[in-house]
């Protein structure tokens, strides 16, 4: 990907842009739900003399990243094509409990037996057909016994015919014994196969991207595992059925930071504790429909979004929701630290009342917290985690950061 050629005079600041996500409005309602320490939607007033913010920012940064080499400016078009990525719960209501979610390149990070969410084998393919950018989500049920599971993906090439080359490489890599294929109906020149019928992948190009899908049923049925495939297949090309390519020198004129959200948000620059397993790479600006792909419950992330108006979310050491109003945001609250069966509550940091704090019994799987707060200021929601040590304590810097991200809210005007 770092010898994709014809990108050239990359800027190493990207543009401020204004630019407000259009929002979905349903009749769901939670801006009602209490939090503890708070009965009633309404500000408590923050005791700064208690608030603790060591090295981390007490207030509004600029936020300027700097985009060295193309593969770092295709990661803003990566998190665009987020929005046209369906997300599984829509394809069946059960596979709802997040697995993984990232844009992608073609890094080894991407493409790995180990860790990746693709074959290190698919790697020289996506580099010998200039991938240029992508969007990947994968979710299960939470079942042992009657599992179920939904990967989708989707990858941007320079041409239909790249798409195409890799897509049959990509199939063509899978070859085993046993490997038979998945009849796929009315979706053309898809192709799906299987091992074991109970587990299979499809593949489909649609203009210059191609589409990927992997799925698990609970038992062998070859009828059944075409129809969860097909039905996979058709869910991802309605989403993406307005989704047109941005031309390459475009690409640094997207939005990066629409009213300077970015400058709200816990930089991730000063310790281990604020890093992801992938680096920076989610690091930037999603619509509501992006950022659902993070979320640990989809389905219910879906419907607490469109009960709160959200219509802007930023990623990088926290996530930031901007809401409609004061009220729909402690309703995103506590719709996003609800506790589990077998979480715990946890202490919100001194000098902010307006704070829930929680304990995870399973980490959530994309940067591996066991801890999360979410603070309310006005409109906004902000969501700040942290592994675990291993003695099982939240780090020292935990409460720090917790404290610099509200301070960053509460003293942005």
């Amino acid at each position: 990907m770092r010898r994709i050629r014809g990108f050239r005079g990359l800027r190493t600041v990207l543009a401020v842009a204004a630019v407000v996500t259009a929002v979905l409005a349903f009749s769901v309602a939670v801006a009602s739900s209490t939090v503890p320490g708070h009965p009633v939607p309404g500000m408590t007033p923050p005791d700064f003399s208690k608030i603790i913010v060591g090295p981390y920012p007490s207030g509004p940064i600029e936020y300027s990243p700097t985009y060295g080499v193309a593969t770092d400016v295709y990661q803003i078009e990566s998190r665009r094509m987020l929005s046209y990525l369906a997300g599984p719960d829509e394809i069946d209501p059960d596979v709802t409990f997040l697995g993984g979610a990232r844009v992608l390149d073609t890094s080894d990070a991407n493409f790995d037996d180990s860790d990746g969410p693709f074959p290190k084998s698919w790697q020289p393919i996506a580099e010998r057909n200039r991938m240029i950018a992508g969007a990947y989500i994968w979710r299960d049920n939470n079942s042992v016994r009657a599992r179920k599971h939904i990967t989708l993906a989707i990858m941007r090439f320079p041409t239909e015919q790249a798409a195409q080359a890799a897509v049959d490489g990509f199939s063509d890599a899978l070859a085993a014994p046993g490997l038979h294929p998945i009849p796929i109906d009315g979706v053309e020149n898809a192709r799906a196969s299987s091992i074991t019928d109970a587990k299979g992948q499809v593949f489909a190009v649609h203009g210059v991207y191609a589409i990927i899908g992997h799925a698990v049923i609970p038992r062998a049925d070859p009828a059944a595992l075409g129809e969860r495939l097909k039905a996979m297949l058709q869910t991802q090309l309605v989403r993406m059925a307005d989704l047109k390519p941005t031309p390459l020198e475009d690409i640094p004129d997207l939005p990066t930071n629409p009213d300077n959200i970015l400058g709200l948000t816990l930089p991730n620059k000063y310790d281990s504790s604020d890093s992801d397993r992938v680096g920076w790479s989610y690091g930037g600006v999603y619509s509501p429909a992006g950022a659902l792909h993070f979320e640990r419950d989809g389905a219910a992330a879906r419907k607490a979004y469109a009960a709160a108006g959200v219509d802007l979310v930023a990623r990088n050491a926290a996530t930031v929701y901007r809401t409609r109003d004061l009220a729909a945001a402690f309703g995103l609250q506590a719709a996003l630290t609800t506790l589990g069966r077998d979480d715990d509550e946890y202490p919100h940091p001194p000098g902010i009342t307006d704070a829930h704090c929680i304990q995870l019994d399973e980490p959530e799987p994309i940067r591996d917290y066991t801890y999360l707060c979410a603070v309310v200021y006005g409109r906004y929601v902000a969501v700040i985690g942290a592994e675990a040590r291993f003695s099982g304590a939240a780090p020292a810097s935990f409460a720090q950061r917790v404290s610099a991200q509200y301070s960053m809210l509460a003293k942005s005007g």
